[in-house]
């Protein structure tokens, strides 16, 4: 909360602010991304509900690499479910023109639901990485600030089921289930051999995203302890565990 302040021109010196400061432009791809990706989820069988429930493969450690072409411009992300801290986190690491930026959110397991998510972690570039005050949380309750991946048991259940396709992309050869969602006019192609599921993702004036890479045995990519912004309560700015 003091730090929407500081924004404002109080107090822009503290550096935990500072770099939730740059966050705000190096996340937006993000947003993008959530739109383009917010229905999908991974499965084989094409009957939707069976598709829909696969969701829960994904385990910690599981990552997966995306190219990703949106109204932003290119960039590159991996998701992944890491353990650290004591907790389990997803895991958003974004690489963009204007630098790297990191998402962490705390969560019981995946999938998750936005209200399950318990802390929020960004790190922007070179800066500190900061856990943001419990009511900025509150502000990731809705799947598109949570991240693309959130919620998509339910989302997943708009979709129709377009068939069985063969896809190709950087990663690799992959029998998908390729989804269509007619509120927006997207389209996913999903595998359950992938972690997280997506293969190949188009909607009209968002984007495109193709997998180029997946795996196991992910760990975080903030290795530092975080830094605790004023207002969010607990140990002071720079301090340790």
């Amino acid at each position: 909360e003091m730090c929407i302040r500081d924004r404002r021109g109080i107090d822009d010196t503290h550096p935990g602010c500072l770099a939730y400061m740059n966050l705000s432009d190096r996340l937006s791809p993000i947003a993008g991304l959530a739109a383009l990706l917010a229905a999908a989820a991974p499965g084989v069988a094409q009957d939707l509900d069976a598709a829909c429930e696969a969701v829960a493969s994904s385990s910690v450690g599981a990552w997966s690499e995306h190219s990703v072409q949106s109204p932003n411009g290119r960039f590159d992300v991996r998701f992944a479910l890491v353990r650290d801290r004591g907790a389990t986190w997803y895991e958003i690491n974004s690489q963009t023109a204007v630098g790297p930026s990191i998402l962490q959110l705390r969560v019981p397991g995946f999938p998750f639901t936005p209200a399950e998510i318990e802390e929020v972690v960004l790190k922007s570039g070179d800066t500190p990485a900061i856990r943001l005050p419990d009511s900025m949380v509150r502000q990731y309750a809705s799947a598109e600030q949570a991240g693309p991946l959130a919620d998509i048991r339910s989302a997943c259940r708009g979709a129709e089921v377009v068939g069985r396709e063969t896809v190709s992309v950087a990663a690799g050869t992959f029998e998908t289930t390729h989804l269509r969602f007619p509120a927006t006019g997207g389209e996913v192609w999903i595998s359950g051999d992938v972690p997280f599921g997506i293969v190949r993702g188009d909607v009209p004036g968002q984007g495109t995203t193709e997998l180029s890479a997946h795996g196991g045995g992910a760990v975080s990519s903030i290795t530092e302890t975080p830094m605790t912004l004023p207002g969010a309560g607990g140990a002071s700015p720079g301090s340790g565990p």
